[in-house]
């Protein structure tokens, strides 16, 4: 749907924003790829020394 709903009103921004392909995209590369690096900087700082 590419235009203003049966009501006439203009789509919520939500509704805007899931239906952006590239948006989606980038979010579904973006949120993995920070929480994997975080919890990977996590996961070596709490690695106790060597003997």
């Amino acid at each position: 749907m590419s235009g203003p709903t049966s009501s006439g009103a203009d789509p919520h921004f939500m509704q805007k924003a899931l239906d952006n392909q590239w948006l989606m995209l980038v979010i579904a590369v973006v949120v993995p790829l920070v929480l994997y690096t975080l919890w990977g900087l996590w996961d070596v700082i709490n690695v106790p020394p060597a003997p």
